[in-house]
């Protein structure tokens, strides 16, 4: 069992340090790549790259002080500011230079060109009918009505068509302008709720701001997630150096020599010339008609390149801004890691601290033992129990070091408080069952009791127990067997209890007297029981008071300490049985003055006191056997 247990204990460890080298790898090595590949991907296969907006924006998210929101917001309206003139261009170069039509879309245009077709045809059937029906009579005009509304159900399901037919046209790519457009649409209203949303989340509060916060775990979570944060920054900056130098290269292949602009400006330049010198040859007038349509043209490209310039600046402009927007941030996060990491060591610090006090405090509290109570027995036990309240209080004081007080800590109480209510029922009812000992019927030290039919002289009544000085069978009363028996209070509620004592500790006791058959018994018992009532009549007399004091006034008083006296024949004779009232510790000796004064008073009657020697001797030691339990008051 041993290699067993041995084995599975190596397996399952080897489990969880696979389980958790999985969950370190997937969630530091391997997410990190696939998510910037996917965001590539997405960014790509869009029209227009929106990708500074979004990170801007997954970035506000994070901004937890006010200073990060503020850089937040500057960085979203700077991201935002970028995308929109990105829009501006590509929307600009959509409508100057549409898509090249595909054998793949003809059949979309030519579809879309019949349905306007067919549009422009009912609307002017429409605005026919309606002209119609302002000057028609009264007869025709619900005729009129009728075709009037079927022609504007129909304009309808044709509108519903084309829009129809621009929806597959965007699709395949035939239509970037409207597809542009509608990303347009998207992105104004998107930017209306998502830059707003930072001014809503201003006044949160950072975890190094609260102090009920600055815990060794909420300071590790923090020190985590800046870390996190501090790398997004990173990225993101990166991200933005990188868009601005593709830029850079934009604009410096458009003012190179040999370009586009220099270009259009040269055809510009030559259009207007050939111009003027066509004016006077022969055929001049076609070509004037060519030259300005030229001109114009080649005009339009110039400005167009210029303004592609202009916002090529603009964005750049706007990318080195927000590049250093995401600098700040970034030295902001690092100043606030640094102070969690600060705390973090602090909180580590106390751990270690805490310790050493736990494990010192062992030694100085053996030497504090041993000088206050040398050769104590109950030195090892206090001891223990001493290291244990230690060593719980240090390990509450770390746990307080590490997570905190708990935040619901009302239904922690009481939650603990049902549970130890539970645990600790028997320590509860004990506390309350010494109440009712310590009541008017209850149990004194000195008391002769009997709990749970363990009899004895009691020796202190405790909190939480009470110890009794046992009294065995074999003894008599006020002889003890020399143990002491523990009882735990709860017996006052659960169990009951015998009190053999009141202030007298009075015990009923009895000696029965044999009389061989042939002789009168009056006589002798006459004799026994003046004998009895001459050695018990002041103990009668003390007993009687005691009672009447005990009994409460309502209470009828009928007791009576007398000693009683009964003729019992057997088959030998007869045996007279005398009961008497005496004291538990005056039994022992009150019995053996009877028993003499009875085998005087036989031998007196010449009476053979063989047979009531050898009962008495039998019958003594069954009423010492009997105990304080069999007869008392």
């Amino acid at each position: 069992m041993k290699v067993f247990g041995r084995a599975a204990f190596v397996v399952l460890l080897v489990l969880g340090m696979v389980g958790l080298a999985g969950v370190v790898v997937t969630r530091y090595w391997l997410s990190a790549a696939p998510r910037q590949e996917q965001a590539r991907n997405v960014a790509d296969a869009r029209p227009v790259d929106e990708q500074p907006l979004i990170t801007a924006q997954r970035l506000a998210a994070l901004a937890v002080t006010p200073e990060e929101q503020e850089l937040a917001h500057t960085a979203l309206h700077l991201a935002d500011h970028e995308v929109d003139l990105t829009f501006t261009s590509a929307l600009r170069t959509a409508t100057l230079h549409p898509a090249p039509s595909s054998p793949a879309i003809q059949p979309l245009l030519a579809r879309i060109e019949s349905i306007e077709d067919q549009i422009k045809a009912d609307e002017k059937e429409i605005s026919r009918v309606k002209q119609l029906l302002d000057r028609a009579e009264e007869t025709r005009k619900a005729a009129l009505e009728e075709d009037l509304q079927l022609q504007q159900a129909i304009l309808e399901v044709e509108q519903e068509d084309l829009d129809a037919a621009h929806q597959e046209l965007i699709r395949a790519g035939g239509d970037s302008r409207s597809a542009i457009q509608r990303l347009i649409d998207q992105h104004k209203a998107w930017s209306l709720v998502q830059i707003a949303a930072p001014a809503a989340t201003g006044t949160a509060q950072s975890p190094q701001q609260q102090p009920e916060l600055r815990t060794v775990l909420v300071q590790w979570r923090a020190w985590r997630q800046l870390i996190t944060k501090e790398e997004g920054l990173a990225t993101a900056r990166q991200e933005v150096n990188e868009r601005a130098a593709k830029l850079a290269h934009e604009h410096q292949a458009l003012i190179q020599p040999g370009n586009v602009q220099q270009g259009a400006a040269e055809k510009a330049q030559s259009s207007g010339n050939h111009q003027q010198t066509s004016a006077a040859a022969p055929g001049g007038k076609a070509a004037v008609a060519h030259g300005p349509a030229g001109v114009v043209s080649a005009f339009k490209e110039v400005a167009e390149e210029r303004k592609n310039l202009a916002e090529l600046d603009k964005r750049a402009e706007d990318l080195k801004q927000l590049s250093g927007i995401y600098g700040q941030w970034s030295a902001l996060v690092t100043a606030d890691k640094r102070a969690h990491l600060i705390r973090l060591l602090e909180g580590i610090g106390w751990i270690i601290v805490l310790l050493l006090l736990v494990v010192l405090a062992d030694p100085l509290l053996r030497f504090v033992l041993a000088r206050l109570a040398p050769q104590s027995r109950r030195q090892h036990m206090v001891r223990i129990v001493a290291r244990f309240a230690i060593q719980a209080m240090g390990l509450g004081l770390i746990l307080l070091v590490v997570s905190g007080p708990p935040s619901q800590l009302a239904t922690i109480l009481a939650l603990a408080g049902a549970g130890l209510t539970v645990a600790l029922k028997d320590f509860i009812v004990a506390f309350f069952g010494w109440f009712i000992l310590m009541g008017g019927n209850g149990i004194r030290p000195g008391d002769w009791v009997e709990i749970n039919g363990i009899g004895g002289e009691v020796l202190e009544v405790g909190l939480l127990h009470t110890v009794l000085l046992e009294t065995g069978d074999w003894s008599d009363a006020g002889h003890p067997t020399g143990r002491k028996v523990t009882f735990v209070n709860s017996f006052a509620i659960e169990g009951h209890y015998f009190n053999f004592s009141t202030a007298g500790q009075w015990l009923w006791d009895e000696i029965e007297v044999p009389i061989p058959a042939g002789t009168d018994p009056y006589p002798i018992a006459e004799a026994v029981q003046k004998d009895v009532l001459e050695e018990t009549k002041a103990n009668m007399l003390l007993a009687e008071q005691e009672w009447q004091r005990v009994v409460p006034g309502h209470v009828a008083r009928n007791f009576s300490a007398a000693p009683d006296i009964s003729v019992r024949p057997t088959t030998l004779g007869v045996n007279v049985i005398v009961r008497y009232i005496t004291r538990a510790h005056e039994r022992y000796d009150l019995r053996t003055r009877l028993f003499y004064r009875i085998v005087e008073q036989l031998r007196n009657m010449q009476i053979s006191h063989a047979p009531l020697a050898a009962d008495a001797a039998k019958q003594v030691a069954e009423q010492l056997s009997l105990g304080p339990s069999r007869k008392s008051a």
